[in-house]
């Protein structure tokens, strides 16, 4: 069946340049020149769109959103000029495929990344590739539940064919050079090198050494020539770690670098040109940084391109589990790695993780030591996570015993009242006994369903959740919950 692709582009000639190369492969090309132009389009069905970021009337995100909304089967890319690569960027966190930038130098890459996006659109189950699958494995990246995590790492698979400058944000723990590692992986710089360094583990002078190479007698101890990692990354990626760390200095050399794409070893008197793509990652605030004076605003710029950020494990803890058997495989052999008991999963969910997927690792590293059955229990953790359980048992322990005083404090005010009422009865006249019995039954039924539609809020509607809050069954819950005052 032939394909449907919506052209939308301000530019007449981009209209005709796509309209002559799709129609020979006998595709049905409609264009359109603005936002009114493209709506009207959305009445029809397609299979692929084309929308420029800028247009006179409106933008591409906000058509993007508008045309997901009518036909969410079909695919989008986003033409993007280099200045607009992080709405580009939100374009794919929103469900474009992908993006591509003007003016168009590779016409193989484009029709490549029309074809894919054409393919994809028959098959609507994210799918991972072998490639993917491989840099996976490679990097040690695991995730399969967290949505957050797979939507991020659609849109890194993405900015890996790009050669873009990225941050990548998040706290300590949360596997940014994993992240970076990744990256590279899905590169076309895959097969050349990737060097890493971090920026707040070196002293000033021994970072511009490592970073730019020096020459011989450029200080005391230069011996001899020795080439920085820049060159020795040339063609491949450098990952440069807790670059909030960076002194001025070498924020001002790093900065000629991202614009000239040369360095110049310490000592040296001839620039040297270096093809590498840079990576940088942090945990500090780059933006409170710049406030204080201890970070350069035109580098920030420079490297903030486009922002990862990894979100900390207590945001993914659908992830624990998976990510938990995944360490235990690195410390036992095949067939023989324990189970974690339902007990201990809830331990593992219930705790904060500050230290992210880093202690979690840790973590299950002491396990190892210790477990040497086939199953894991709450005395294999470590003293500092069993702590935090005991603690948050006694926290819940403390509320439970609270509201058992509130409910008995309630009792003894009711009774108190109801003796002094019974007390003041002037039996010389008549007491409707059946009467003030059925008042008490009325009672009871209003409290009662008070009550469930409490735990019924809580649970948002859930019967077999709000049973167990209250320690019966579904079914005497839909009782009670009928029954007539």
């Amino acid at each position: 069946m032939t394909s449907r692709i919506l052209v939308v582009d301000d530019e007449i000639e981009i209209g005709e340049f796509f309209t002559f190369l799709l129609e020979p492969y006998f595709y049905k090309v409609t264009v359109a020149v603005n936002g009114v132009q493209a709506r009207e389009a959305f009445k029809k069905p397609y299979d692929l769109a084309i929308i420029d970021l800028k247009l006179p009337d409106t933008d591409g995100i906000t058509l993007l959103r508008e045309l997901k909304e009518l036909q969410p089967d079909c695919e989008t890319i986003i033409m993007t000029g280099y200045s607009t690569v992080k709405s580009a960027v939100e374009a794919i966190q929103l469900g474009a495929f992908d993006y591509i930038e003007k003016p168009f130098s590779d016409l193989s890459e484009l029709e490549a990344v029309i074809n894919q996006a054409l393919n994809r659109s028959t098959v609507k189950n994210e799918t991972y590739s072998e490639e993917r699958n491989q840099a996976f494995e490679s990097v040690g990246l695991i995730t399969r539940h967290s949505e957050e995590m797979r939507r991020l790492l659609l849109v890194a698979e993405k900015l890996a064919k790009k050669d873009v400058t990225i941050l990548i944000r998040g706290e300590t723990g949360t596997g940014k050079d994993v992240l970076a590692h990744f990256i590279h992986a899905m590169s076309p710089r895959a097969e050349k090198p990737f060097l890493a360094i971090n920026c707040g583990a070196l002293s000033e002078n021994l970072l511009e050494s490592e970073l730019f190479g020096h020459e011989k007698g450029a200080f005391t101890g230069a011996s001899g020539q020795k080439k920085g990692i820049f060159e020795l990354a040339h063609h491949g990626t450098l990952f440069l770690d807790e670059i909030g760390d960076a002194s001025n200095s070498i924020q001002v050399k790093l900065l000629r670098v991202l614009e000239t794409g040369e360095i110049l070893r310490i000592g040296g008197q001839k620039p040297i040109h270096v093809d590498v793509r840079i990576l940088t990652a942090t945990n500090a605030n780059l933006e409170e940084l710049i406030k204080l004076k201890r970070f350069r605003e035109d580098l920030f710029y420079r490297l903030e391109v486009v922002t990862l950020t990894l979100p900390p494990l207590r945001a993914r803890k659908e992830d624990i589990l998976f990510l938990a058997e995944h360490f235990m495989a690195r410390h036992f052999h095949p067939g023989k790695v324990p189970s974690i008991s339902p007990e201990v999963l809830e331990i593992l969910k219930n705790y904060d993780w500050p230290g992210n997927i880093r202690e979690l690792a840790n973590a299950i590293a002491q396990i190892a030591v210790v477990c040497d059955s086939p199953v894991i229990l709450p005395e294999h953790l470590p003293i500092k996570i069993l702590k935090n359980s005991v603690a948050s048992g006694m926290d819940q322990q403390h509320q439970i015993n609270q509201e058992v005083r509130l409910v008995e404090s309630l009792f003894t005010e009711t009774e108190e009242r109801l003796t002094n009422f019974i007390e003041e009865i002037n039996f010389d006249s008549v007491f409707d006994l059946p009467g003030f019995l059925e008042d008490f039954k009325q009672l009871k039924i209003t409290a009662t369903q008070l009550i469930i539609e409490r735990a019924l809020k809580e649970a948002k509607g859930h019967y077999p959740t709000a049973a167990e809050i209250l320690k019966t069954t579904p079914r005497v819950l839909r009782y009670l919950k009928k029954e007539k005052h």
